[in-house]
């Protein structure tokens, strides 16, 4: 039952989806490469000054330059603060 439904959505979706070979299977796959390291790039900084590492990978991730950019310009947060979040 499996293995027919397996195959029937593989030609379902062979017949009517985008073909793999298409110029814009790899605009796509490059851009998720360089949001992935837009969103470490980010989550990293942010690590080191103190900030939510996970919430600025999302940033990072969905508005990469700007939030680059944002979170080099943020101070780092005082040592008291980090505390109190941790």
């Amino acid at each position: 039952m499996f293995a027919a439904l397996a195959s029937l959505g593989m030609v379902c979706v062979g017949s009517v989806g985008p073909s793999w070979s298409s110029g814009w299977t790899y605009v796509l796959f490059g851009s998720l490469i360089v949001a992935i390291i837009f969103g470490t790039w980010a989550g990293a900084v942010a690590a080191r000054k103190g900030r939510s590492m996970q919430w600025w990978f999302i940033i990072g991730f969905f508005i990469p330059v700007l939030g680059i950019i944002i979170i080099y310009i943020l101070r780092p947060l005082p040592a008291s603060d980090q505390k109190a979040k941790a």
